[in-house]
């Protein structure tokens, strides 16, 4: 018997048909990740709203929180909805690079633009809560930021706090300016975690949602402590 007629010393033929490649299964293993991703977020953006709810820091549909998913996409809550009664249904994914004319935009709360610039503006930024606490908001009616110096706790929690002036709510030109104020590092300090945008309420941000919203609610407390010392 020849090597060609298959001797034990020959040339084995490949068998014919389709071969199994790792290809598909690591995509399917990829997207049962990012599934689980956006069903965790989701749950911790629920929550998030319970609490800035319960604190009295939100009421209604004010406000918005989102949260990087992966790279460049974006989890965020939809337009109009109560953020005490959220559900994993009330959430939109949307790209930090959105074309300007999606649909998505018209699902997504009206201040996705400064949620997307500043994921785009700090790549460690991974969630962002916007809310209108009482005090932060009366220092935003002030037209600046509280000054938490002198306190403790405020520098190893928060650091200084930015401001971001006058922009109509939604705009453009706001999201802009809080993605610049996010970047800048005066004088080789850390950028801020926490804005106050005049007129309007504060944000906050962090490396996952916790400590976004623990951030909000630390300048908070600490700016209803400065109004009520100004009264002393």
């Amino acid at each position: 018997m020849t090597p060609k007629e298959g001797g034990g010393g020959g040339r084995r033929e490949e068998p014919k048909g389709p071969r199994r490649g790792i290809g598909s299964g690591g995509a399917r293993s990829a997207a049962s990740r990012l599934r689980a991703v956006r069903i965790a977020l989701a749950h911790d953006l629920v929550r998030a709203g319970r609490i800035l709810e319960r604190r009295g820091m939100i009421a209604a549909d004010q406000g918005d929180l989102s949260a990087r998913i992966a790279g460049d996409r974006v989890l965020i809550t939809r337009r109009g909805r109560r953020k005490g009664d959220l559900t994993p249904r009330d959430f939109v994914e949307i790209g930090v690079a959105e074309p300007p004319d999606s649909t998505v935009r018209t699902a997504a709360s009206p201040e996705h633009r400064a949620h997307l610039a500043a994921y785009a503006a700090r790549r460690d930024v991974e969630a962002i809560v916007h809310a209108h606490p009482v005090g932060l908001t009366a220092f935003a009616l002030r037209g600046h930021a509280p000054d938490f110096s002198r306190i403790d706790e405020a520098r190893a929690s928060l650091g200084r706090v930015g401001f971001v002036g006058y922009h109509p709510s939604g705009s453009d030109e706001l999201a802009e300016a809080v993605a610049l104020a996010l970047a800048l590092e005066p004088a080789g300090t850390p950028p801020p975690s926490v804005l106050v945008l005049q007129n309007h309420g504060a944000l906050a941000v962090g490396a996952n949602v916790e400590e976004a919203v623990c951030r909000l609610e630390i300048a908070e407390h600490l700016a209803a402590a400065l109004l009520l010392a100004e009264r002393g």
